[in-house]
C-alpha cells in the first residue's frame, strides 16, 4: 500500500504549474495595461480591475501555486505602475495592506468558483451515469 499525497488544486486539469503561472503574469500585464486607460483619479476602480483578472485566472486554473504567484505579481504590477506610476515599488502602509487583501479576496472568491463549478459538473455526470444504468438495468429486466 503506497500513500499518495493529496491532489493540489488544478493538478488534474493537465496544465503545469509554471505554465499557469506565465499565463497569469501575462493576464496581469493585460490587466495592469487595461487599467492604466483608466483615469487616476479612480484609483478603486483601476485596481478593481487587476483584482477582477486575479480573481477569473483562480477561476480559471484552481491552481492554488499558480494563484499565489499570479497575485504577487499583480500586486507588484499594481504597486509600480498604477499607484506609483514610474514604475517605483514602494509601502504605502495600511491602503498597501488594503489591496493584499482585496487580491486574496479575488483569488478565493474564483477558487470558489470553480469548486462550485466542479461540484456540479460532478453531480451532473453522476446523475447522467445513474440514469444511464437504470436505463441498462430496465431493459436487462425485459430482455430477460
Amino acid at each position: 500500500m503506497s500513500l499518495k499525497s493529496p491532489p493540489v488544486l488544478g493538478a488534474d486539469e493537465g496544465v503545469p504549474t509554471g505554465i499557469a503561472l506565465g499565463i497569469g503574469a501575462t493576464a496581469m500585464v493585460a490587466a495592469v495595461l487595461v487599467a492604466a486607460t483608466i483615469a487616476p483619479s479612480e484609483p478603486a476602480w483601476r485596481f478593481g480591475v487587476v483584482a477582477g483578472a486575479v480573481g477569473l485566472f483562480a477561476a480559471w486554473s484552481a491552481d492554488q501555486r499558480a494563484l499565489l504567484g499570479t497575485a504577487a505579481i499583480a500586486w507588484l504590477l499594481a504597486n509600480g505602475f498604477l499607484v506609483n506610476r514610474q514604475g517605483e515599488l514602494s509601502w504605502h502602509g495600511s491602503s498597501d495592506i488594503w489591496r493584499m487583501v482585496v487580491l486574496v479576496a479575488a483569488g478565493t472568491v474564483g477558487l470558489l468558483l470553480n469548486a462550485a463549478y466542479q461540484q456540479a459538473h460532478k453531480l451532473r455526470v453522476d446523475a447522467a451515469v445513474r440514469a444511464f444504468l437504470t436505463q441498462v438495468d430496465e431493459e436487462e429486466k425485459r430482455d430477460a
